[in-house]
């Protein structure tokens, strides 16, 4: 049960969940992942015994997902152990376009960071890290639902309190008897010691700017009007944090300057977001694999001076994203999506000026961002038993990464086995093989669920994948053809959309 639980989310993990083209000869057929497919009773016959498991169509989804991401990364690995043939470029591109823009700011920022031990000292007593003060408040309460008038008399009151402070009246003595503050009221208004980050921050802004004895301005936070005054201030020795506090200053410095050149880019872009793209952004993020046209990939979302960010761009992003950003994109609302497009776009910007400053990543550290990604997908192989898969007598390799990946899909709803969930790695499978996901079986196979647990019958094992067999049949036993294409989807009729495809299919 508990692996199970794991599955429901790979819907949002496994990239390619394409609706099928008019027309295509998809009936009794869930999943198709490189000639070989997932029938509606192949998939049935598995979830049936489960009844511990919701006879529903998401259920139906996320196993159709996993197959195919199981059954290319399988496929891959009968044929290749060291997975060299894989185009894993997509999965890095990020990580360089972080290293571009990392090498740029070590070319154009320069920063004055040497800093006098006089600077230091000056700059440590002025910032007080790790300082700490005690402090006296005395604080007034807005009424539950306070209208105008009974806000401006608190604030009117505070401000008297204030002038009765200033003209020399005990601090203590008058929040005993105003202070609304039940813990300090009491004891004059004595919140202690305390240290930055312990208290809210317009509080904490006000009590670190004050001398020891000065008295503040009327102070609002989210608990009312306060009244503050300093009484101690403990400043830890500089002695005690020198190195740590000097490299504090020398970062900040930095961030300025980073901010600064930031700045300069963005302004001289011009940067404008589209009136349409928040729901072309909110279309992809539905169906991240949706199919686009040449037209439709390039599409612009932002403009900018001399270029522009598409629909293309962002789903290719979202793509090789993590599994819930898609699902966080669709409920976001349109200040939110409009942030996250200019976040893309300054990132595009300044990748673009890395590669103009004639910056680059070398070829041996990309060698190596793949190798990483390569021995990450073998690791997960060898743990879900892909790697080194011994061929039954008359079985093909394709039939054994097949029966492999029968076996395991198995023990996960069965609840036996923790599901490997394979993140964007799946992005690149389906691209290269080419995969697809036909929900509008879906229905079919849950009503042919609800028959088989009414039936009570145990299913054979054995998962029939042969494209010739009838989709409501099932044929125990080994499946054959009497050829060794097992399970692949006949050459001669594919599917519209996927003519002249290699025998992998065509991408989603």
């Amino acid at each position: 049960m508990k692996a199970w639980r794991l599955l429901i989310p790979i819907l949002a993990l496994a990239l390619g969940s394409c609706e099928r083209p008019e027309g295509a000869p998809a009936d009794g057929v869930v999943a198709r992942a490189a000639g070989f497919q997932l029938k509606t009773e192949a998939a049935a016959q598995m979830l049936a015994p489960q009844a511990h498991l919701p006879n529903d169509p998401e259920v139906v989804e996320a196993l159709a997902n996993l197959w195919v991401d199981y059954f290319l990364l399988a496929r891959a690995a009968a044929q290749d152990t060291t997975l060299e043939s894989l185009e894993l470029g997509p999965l890095i591109d990020r990580q360089i376009d972080q290293e571009l823009v990392m090498k740029l700011r070590d070319h154009v920022i320069h920063v004055d960071t040497a800093i006098s031990d006089a600077e230091l000292q000056a700059l440590y007593e002025d910032q007080l890290p790790g300082g700490r003060v005690r402090a006296r408040h005395i604080l007034l309460q807005f009424p539950p639902g306070a209208t105008r008038s009974q806000m401006d008399s608190v604030r009117a009151m505070a401000e008297s309190l204030r002038a009765r402070l200033m003209a020399g009246e005990d601090f203590a003595a008058l929040a005993r008897e105003y202070s609304q503050d039940s813990g300090s009221g009491p004891s004059g208004g004595d919140l202690g010691t305390f240290g930055r980050g312990e208290i809210v921050p317009a509080f904490e802004d006000v009590v670190f700017s004050l001398g020891i004895g000065d008295i503040s301005e009327v102070v609002e936070t989210p608990f009312g009007l306060h009244l503050i005054r300093v009484d101690e201030r403990t400043i830890p020795p500089l002695e005690d944090m020198r190195e740590q506090f000097r490299r504090q200053v020398q970062d900040r410095r930095v961030q300025v300057a980073e901010s600064l050149y930031m700045a300069s880019i963005v302004e001289g872009a011009e940067i404008q977001i589209q009136e349409e793209s928040y729901e072309a952004v909110k279309q992809i993020a539905s169906d991240p694999d949706k199919e686009l046209s040449r037209r439709a990939s390039g599409r612009p979302l932002v403009r900018y001076s001399g270029g522009a960010y598409t629909l293309g761009e962002f789903q290719e992003w979202l793509r090789t994203s993590a599994a819930n950003v898609a699902s966080q994109i669709e409920t976001a609302p349109q200040e939110q999506i409009e942030v996250l497009l200019q976040n893309l776009t300054r990132a595009e910007l300044l990748v673009n000026e890395a590669r103009n400053e004639g910056v680059q990543v070398s070829a041996s550290r990309q060698d190596s961002l793949v190798a990483a990604v390569r021995d990450g997908m073998r690791g997960v192989a060898r743990e879900l038993g892909f790697l080194g898969l011994e061929r039954r007598e008359g079985e093909s390799l394709d039939e054994a990464a097949a029966r492999a990946v029968r076996e395991v899909l198995e023990e996960v709803v069965g609840g036996d086995r923790q599901v490997f969930p394979l993140g964007t790695v799946s992005f690149v499978l389906r691209k290269q093989f080419g995969a697809r996901i036909y929900r509008d079986t879906f229905a079919g196979a849950v009503g042919r669920i609800d028959y088989l647990r009414a039936q009570a019958q145990p299913p054979d094992p054995q998962l029939d994948l042969r494209p010739d067999a009838a989709p409501d049949t099932f044929d125990p036993g080994e499946a054959t053809t009497g050829s060794e294409d097992v399970g692949k989807t006949e050459p001669e009729s594919p599917p519209p959309g996927e003519e002249g495809s290699s025998p992998g299919g065509n991408g989603v």
